[in-house]
């Protein structure tokens, strides 16, 4: 099985504080609409069999101009939103890594799952595929806007 983890494009910042309702609103700018259609374009010959996101309007926002090459099942999952308020890093890598290992158990091994979530989720999928246990010490990783990376799971 292949995933590719992919952060949202450029958001709008709605100088979101500590408000989670806000944070799920943002949308995306004019360059992140580019950003993500230009990724569809390049993605276009790729045979994709789901693209998962989470609910935030960033993520599905980007899916959508995204899948407008693919023609691939839209799921949302939110256990890839990003961190909650209250929530601590090892409860934030165990939810997201609860979603990778529903993922990975939900579809066949020669799939192609697309994974759209927030930039510091990158994390969660780096320890579910090299096997690091998720703990309040694991350094939080940030990816860039739009950034593909490939999983893989035999």
């Amino acid at each position: 099985m292949k995933i590719i983890y992919m952060h949202h494009a450029e958001r709008k910042s709605s100088g979101r504080g500590s408000d989670p309702a806000l944070w799920q609103m943002e949308d995306l700018t004019e360059i992140g609409i580019q950003e993500a259609r230009l990724l569809g374009e390049r993605l276009k010959r790729q045979k994709i069999t789901a693209i998962v996101t989470s609910p935030y309007l960033r993520c599905r926002h980007t899916a959508q101009i995204i899948n407008q090459h693919l023609q691939a099942p839209i799921v949302e999952d939110s256990r890839l939103n990003e961190w909650q308020p209250g929530e601590d890093r090892k409860e934030l890598l165990e939810r997201n890594m609860a979603a990778i290992d529903d993922i990975v158990h939900s579809y066949q091994p020669d799939d192609t799952i697309i994974c759209i979530t927030s930039g510091v989720n990158v994390t969660a999928f780096i320890c579910y595929f090299y096997g690091i246990e998720p703990a309040d010490d694991v350094p939080i990783c940030q990816a860039a806007d739009i950034s593909p990376l490939i999983f893989t799971k035999e």
